[in-house]
């Protein structure tokens, strides 16, 4: 997948995906979930009919839940394509309960995004700069949340300059995403992804032995199957890559 349209799912998620923040925070508490949980809890949500339902938790967690799961359990890509698709739904839903809800926007651009990537529509003019608005939307909201950051700092570090790509601004954010949340393990993995397209390898370095060893406190099956390899397959790479240069001499 070229990364220079691969924000949808990273956004992330990159995210994607660990909530520490607003009115999810209390359900995430707690390290108890995994893909087989969360698809139950889905269910039940969707039987209850949640989805077309006036309760502003209950719609951000169920569209919370299908982020989660079309992010890091679902493989297919019409599954992952609809659970997306169904997330922005009632996500919007939950916007147009209180626009003021700093979850409710995140949640639109993340399963917006998501989706978008799937179709291959992510590097439109017009769906970068509506999931710009939303998300910069969360910082006046709540300047302190995380994933919000995460997200900027991928936007901007993946889009081309002309749909507002900015390599500084991507840097300040991802950094400002870890010093909020030092155990928020995909803001620093794509830190550190930052500092290996610099030639800032030893920084890196420090950023994924922080992923590997540090694991989360919410949703840790997401760190186990997504992060800490990816992690772990970066540092292997670097450690390669120097090893390859110092053998042909180079600095």
């Amino acid at each position: 997948m070229n990364r220079c349209v691969g924000i949808g799912v990273l956004l992330l998620m990159a995210g994607i995906l660990s909530f520490p923040c607003g009115s999810l925070r209390a359900e995430d508490s707690i390290d108890r979930q995994f893909p087989a949980d969360l698809e139950r809890e889905l269910k039940s949500l969707v039987l209850d009919g949640t989805a077309n339902s006036n309760d502003l938790n209950r719609l951000l967690r169920l569209a919370s839940l299908y982020l989660d799961l079309g992010y890091g359990a679902y493989v297919d890509r019409e599954k992952k394509l609809s659970a997306f698709q169904e997330g922005a739904r009632v996500a919007k839903k939950a916007l147009d309960i209180r626009e003021s809800s700093a979850d409710a926007h995140f949640l639109y651009a993340a399963n917006l995004g998501s989706a978008a990537e799937l179709e291959g529509l992510v590097s439109a003019a017009f769906t970068v700069q509506q999931l710009k608005d939303h998300v910069h939307r969360v910082l006046e909201i709540d300047e302190r949340y995380v994933p919000a950051h995460h997200m900027l700092g991928r936007m901007y570090e993946e889009l081309p300059w002309f749909l507002g790509g900015d390599q500084k601004a991507a840097a300040e954010h991802l950094k400002k995403a870890v010093s909020l949340d030092a155990r928020y393990a995909p803001a620093r993995l794509d830190l550190a992804r930052w500092y290996v397209k610099h030639g800032q390898n030893g920084e890196a370095v420090k950023e994924l032995n922080l992923v590997v060893e540090t694991p989360p406190l919410i949703k840790r099956w997401l760190w186990e199957r997504i992060y800490r390899p990816e992690a772990q397959a970066l540092l292997e790479q670097i450690v390669t890559q120097e090893g390859t240069d110092r053998s042909r001499g180079n600095p």
